[in-house]
């Protein structure tokens, strides 16, 4: 079997989600990506044949405007590629692990979902195409509006969703339930690579956000709650890593002690980010509402790090409370707060989570989630030669 990911951005997790789903399932089947040239042609390990296939295009969430430069305008066209490279390499499965405007445009366009089996991943699933621009702005509203639209313009042999609530979303928009497979998202590894082994810090007690900073992260609520951690433990120290707006945050983070503040407001290396994850005694995910699962979640995951999550979304679908780590309300800082307290507070505690984070990971591992993936392209390519007889 022959497993063609096209892999159309260079740019947030999709790349790591790709890499980690490609290379464990290169150890059963022939497995190529279709992607641009750029820096994450490392991360695949050596089983994986790599085409560049595409120019990138590139733009920030921050700005979404700037998906409109001349050369994003102009790059666009190369992904026409994709059929001429599918057609040389005759794939039993194109998976596209998330599909953006332009991927479904060139697929539309050749009838690519007619003339191969393809399988799209929808990290998040949503009851409307139409985002609100009083919730989003209304630049993103709109391209938010046109990528859902887009999305449900391919016709797919299967839907791989992450949780059963994406799922019932999609029944109930029409979609077929045995279209449908759920697949948890795996927990991150590669980022480990990355870490240094020789780096101890068990004396630091650090507490970690990570990720794009974005209204629904809920970040507000966490500088609130580390007003209160740092009034109790005199050592704690706040670190906020990711792109994205932290002006509408300067009041409150005012209100800290800089001195116990870490911020690197830029796009996270895999080096930075292995570092920080390594140096982290909790992580964070302070959401206020949140679809799918969480790339952040999983990395926390491999690390063996503790977590406090919010009972936003599926959130909770992923940890047990009191296991790896705390479940809190939403917009609650004063219980955020009394959570992060007693896992720093609580050597015991820690390490217990810490134990139970690392199975829950080993649980979620790529080789478990490939061979789920592996049960779905063989059930694909069956109904697809049945269906063409």
């Amino acid at each position: 079997m022959k497993v063609v990911y096209p892999l159309t951005v260079s740019w947030g997790g999709i790349p790591h989600y790709t890499a980690e789903l490609a290379n464990a399932v290169s150890s059963y089947v022939d497995v190529v990506v279709l992607k641009p040239k750029d820096e994450n042609d490392r991360i695949f390990n050596k089983n994986v044949q790599i085409i560049h296939a595409f120019k990138p295009i590139t733009f920030s969430r921050g700005n979404l405007l700037r998906a409109f430069t001349l050369g994003n305008i102009s790059n666009f066209a190369s992904y026409r590629n994709i059929y001429r490279v599918l057609k040389d390499l005759n794939p039993d499965i194109v998976h596209f692990t998330e599909v953006y405007p332009y991927s479904a445009f060139f697929t539309r366009l050749y009838d690519i979902d007619k003339n191969y089996p393809v399988i799209c991943t929808f990290h998040a699933t949503f009851e409307s195409f139409l985002f609100s621009p009083r919730r989003y702005g209304l630049t993103k509203a709109i391209v938010f509006s046109i990528a859902e639209l887009c999305k449900r313009s391919i016709d797919p042999k299967k839907i791989i969703v992450h949780t059963e609530n994406d799922k019932k979303t999609l029944i109930s928009r029409g979609v077929v339930p045995s279209k449908i497979e759920v697949i948890p998202h795996g927990a991150y590894s590669f980022f480990k690579n990355f870490a240094k082994v020789n780096e101890i810090y068990d004396g630091e007690k650090v507490v970690l956000f990570f990720g794009y900073v974005q209204e629904n992260k809920g970040l507000e609520y966490l500088l609130k709650a580390m007003k209160i951690v740092m009034e109790d433990i005199k050592d704690v120290k706040l670190v906020i890593a990711g792109e994205g707006d932290m002006e509408r945050y300067n009041t409150l983070i005012g209100k800290l002690d800089g001195s116990r503040l870490e911020i690197y407001n830029e796009f996270i290396s895999n080096e930075l980010a292995a570092q920080l994850f390594q140096r982290a005694s909790v992580v964070i995910l302070p959401y206020i509402h949140h679809k799918g699962h969480s790339g952040v979640l999983t990395i926390a995951l491999s690390f063996g790090k503790p977590v406090v999550i919010t009972d936003a979304g599926d959130l909770p679908s992923v940890i047990e409370n009191r296991m790896e780590g705390f479940i809190v309300p939403t917009k609650d800082s004063k219980a955020l707060a009394d959570a992060i307290v007693k896992i720093l507070g609580d050597n015991k505690l820690r390490k217990n989570m810490s134990k139970n984070a690392l199975r829950k990971a080993e649980k979620l591992s790529w080789n478990n989630i490939a061979k789920m993936h592996m049960e779905v392209y063989n059930e694909v390519t069956k109904r697809f030669s049945y269906d063409d007889t």
